[in-house]
């Protein structure tokens, strides 16, 4: 009789403990949806709250390959290694589109191969860009997006600095003067906070000064401030 007590408490025990994990195997998936869906839940709020803002500003410098001038016609100059500054603002009205403004300055110096005005001097060139233009943003991730800009304007340019008054056409330089302007570029920006990124942008900067067409390499390095929200976005 004791051996038949202790073959019934052993299947009881056994059959609460199936129960159990039957229960508790029911359950689990349910917890993993849940916990799944409120990740996904605060990864689409935090995309929201990163590109529904309506304004950037952006500032940082960088490098641009500039071709100062010829010598003679056909025979260019040595492209310079021009450092630059820049400062943009964009206005978005959704979160792929928006316009821009953008101020730029750079600064080189020119090296004269072979002049006969001057010699061991190396002439300080400066050009200014005033651009505007709109700005696609065509790829957006939590920590990652990618737009592109096409943008026109006018450049102001200085060809004069340090050529001891020597006209910087005698130099082979461009003369100073104004230029139409045009840029096209890739901003990659890496997103620290939804209103804070590091951007990286590779541009294609276009002028005509002297009535030649310049088409010089650069690229910059931001730090980009998001603020304020787009009609209809995130409260």
């Amino acid at each position: 009789m004791e051996r038949m007590k202790i073959w019934r408490v052993l299947a009881a025990m056994a059959v609460a403990m199936g129960v159990a994990a039957t229960a508790t195997a029911g359950m689990m998936p349910h917890h993993a949806k849940v916990s799944g869906e409120r990740k996904r839940f605060l990864l689409a709020h935090k995309i929201e709250d990163t590109y529904t803002h309506q304004w950037e500003v952006a500032g940082g410098g960088g490098l641009l390959r500039f071709e100062p001038g010829n010598y003679v016609p056909g025979e260019y100059l040595r492209r310079d290694n021009q450092i630059d500054w820049a400062v943009s603002g964009a206005r978005y009205f959704n979160p792929k589109y928006a316009a821009v403004l953008d101020v730029r300055g750079h600064f080189g110096d020119v090296t004269l191969d072979n002049n006969p005005y001057l010699t061991n001097v190396r002439p300080l060139v400066t050009e200014y860009t005033f651009l505007a233009g709109p700005q696609a943003r065509f790829y957006r991730k939590e920590n990652f997006a990618l737009s592109a800009h096409v943008l026109g304007g006018f450049a102001m340019g200085n060809f004069d600095g340090g050529t001891h008054g020597i006209p910087a056409g005698l130099l082979g330089m461009w003369p100073t003067g104004n230029a139409v302007a045009a840029s096209g570029g890739v901003n990659a920006d890496w997103n620290m906070y939804p209103n804070l990124a590091l951007r990286l942008t590779p541009y294609i900067l276009y002028t005509n000064f002297g009535g030649y067409n310049q088409v010089n390499k650069g690229l910059n390095a931001q730090i980009v401030f998001r603020f304020g929200r787009q009609k209809g976005g995130l409260k």
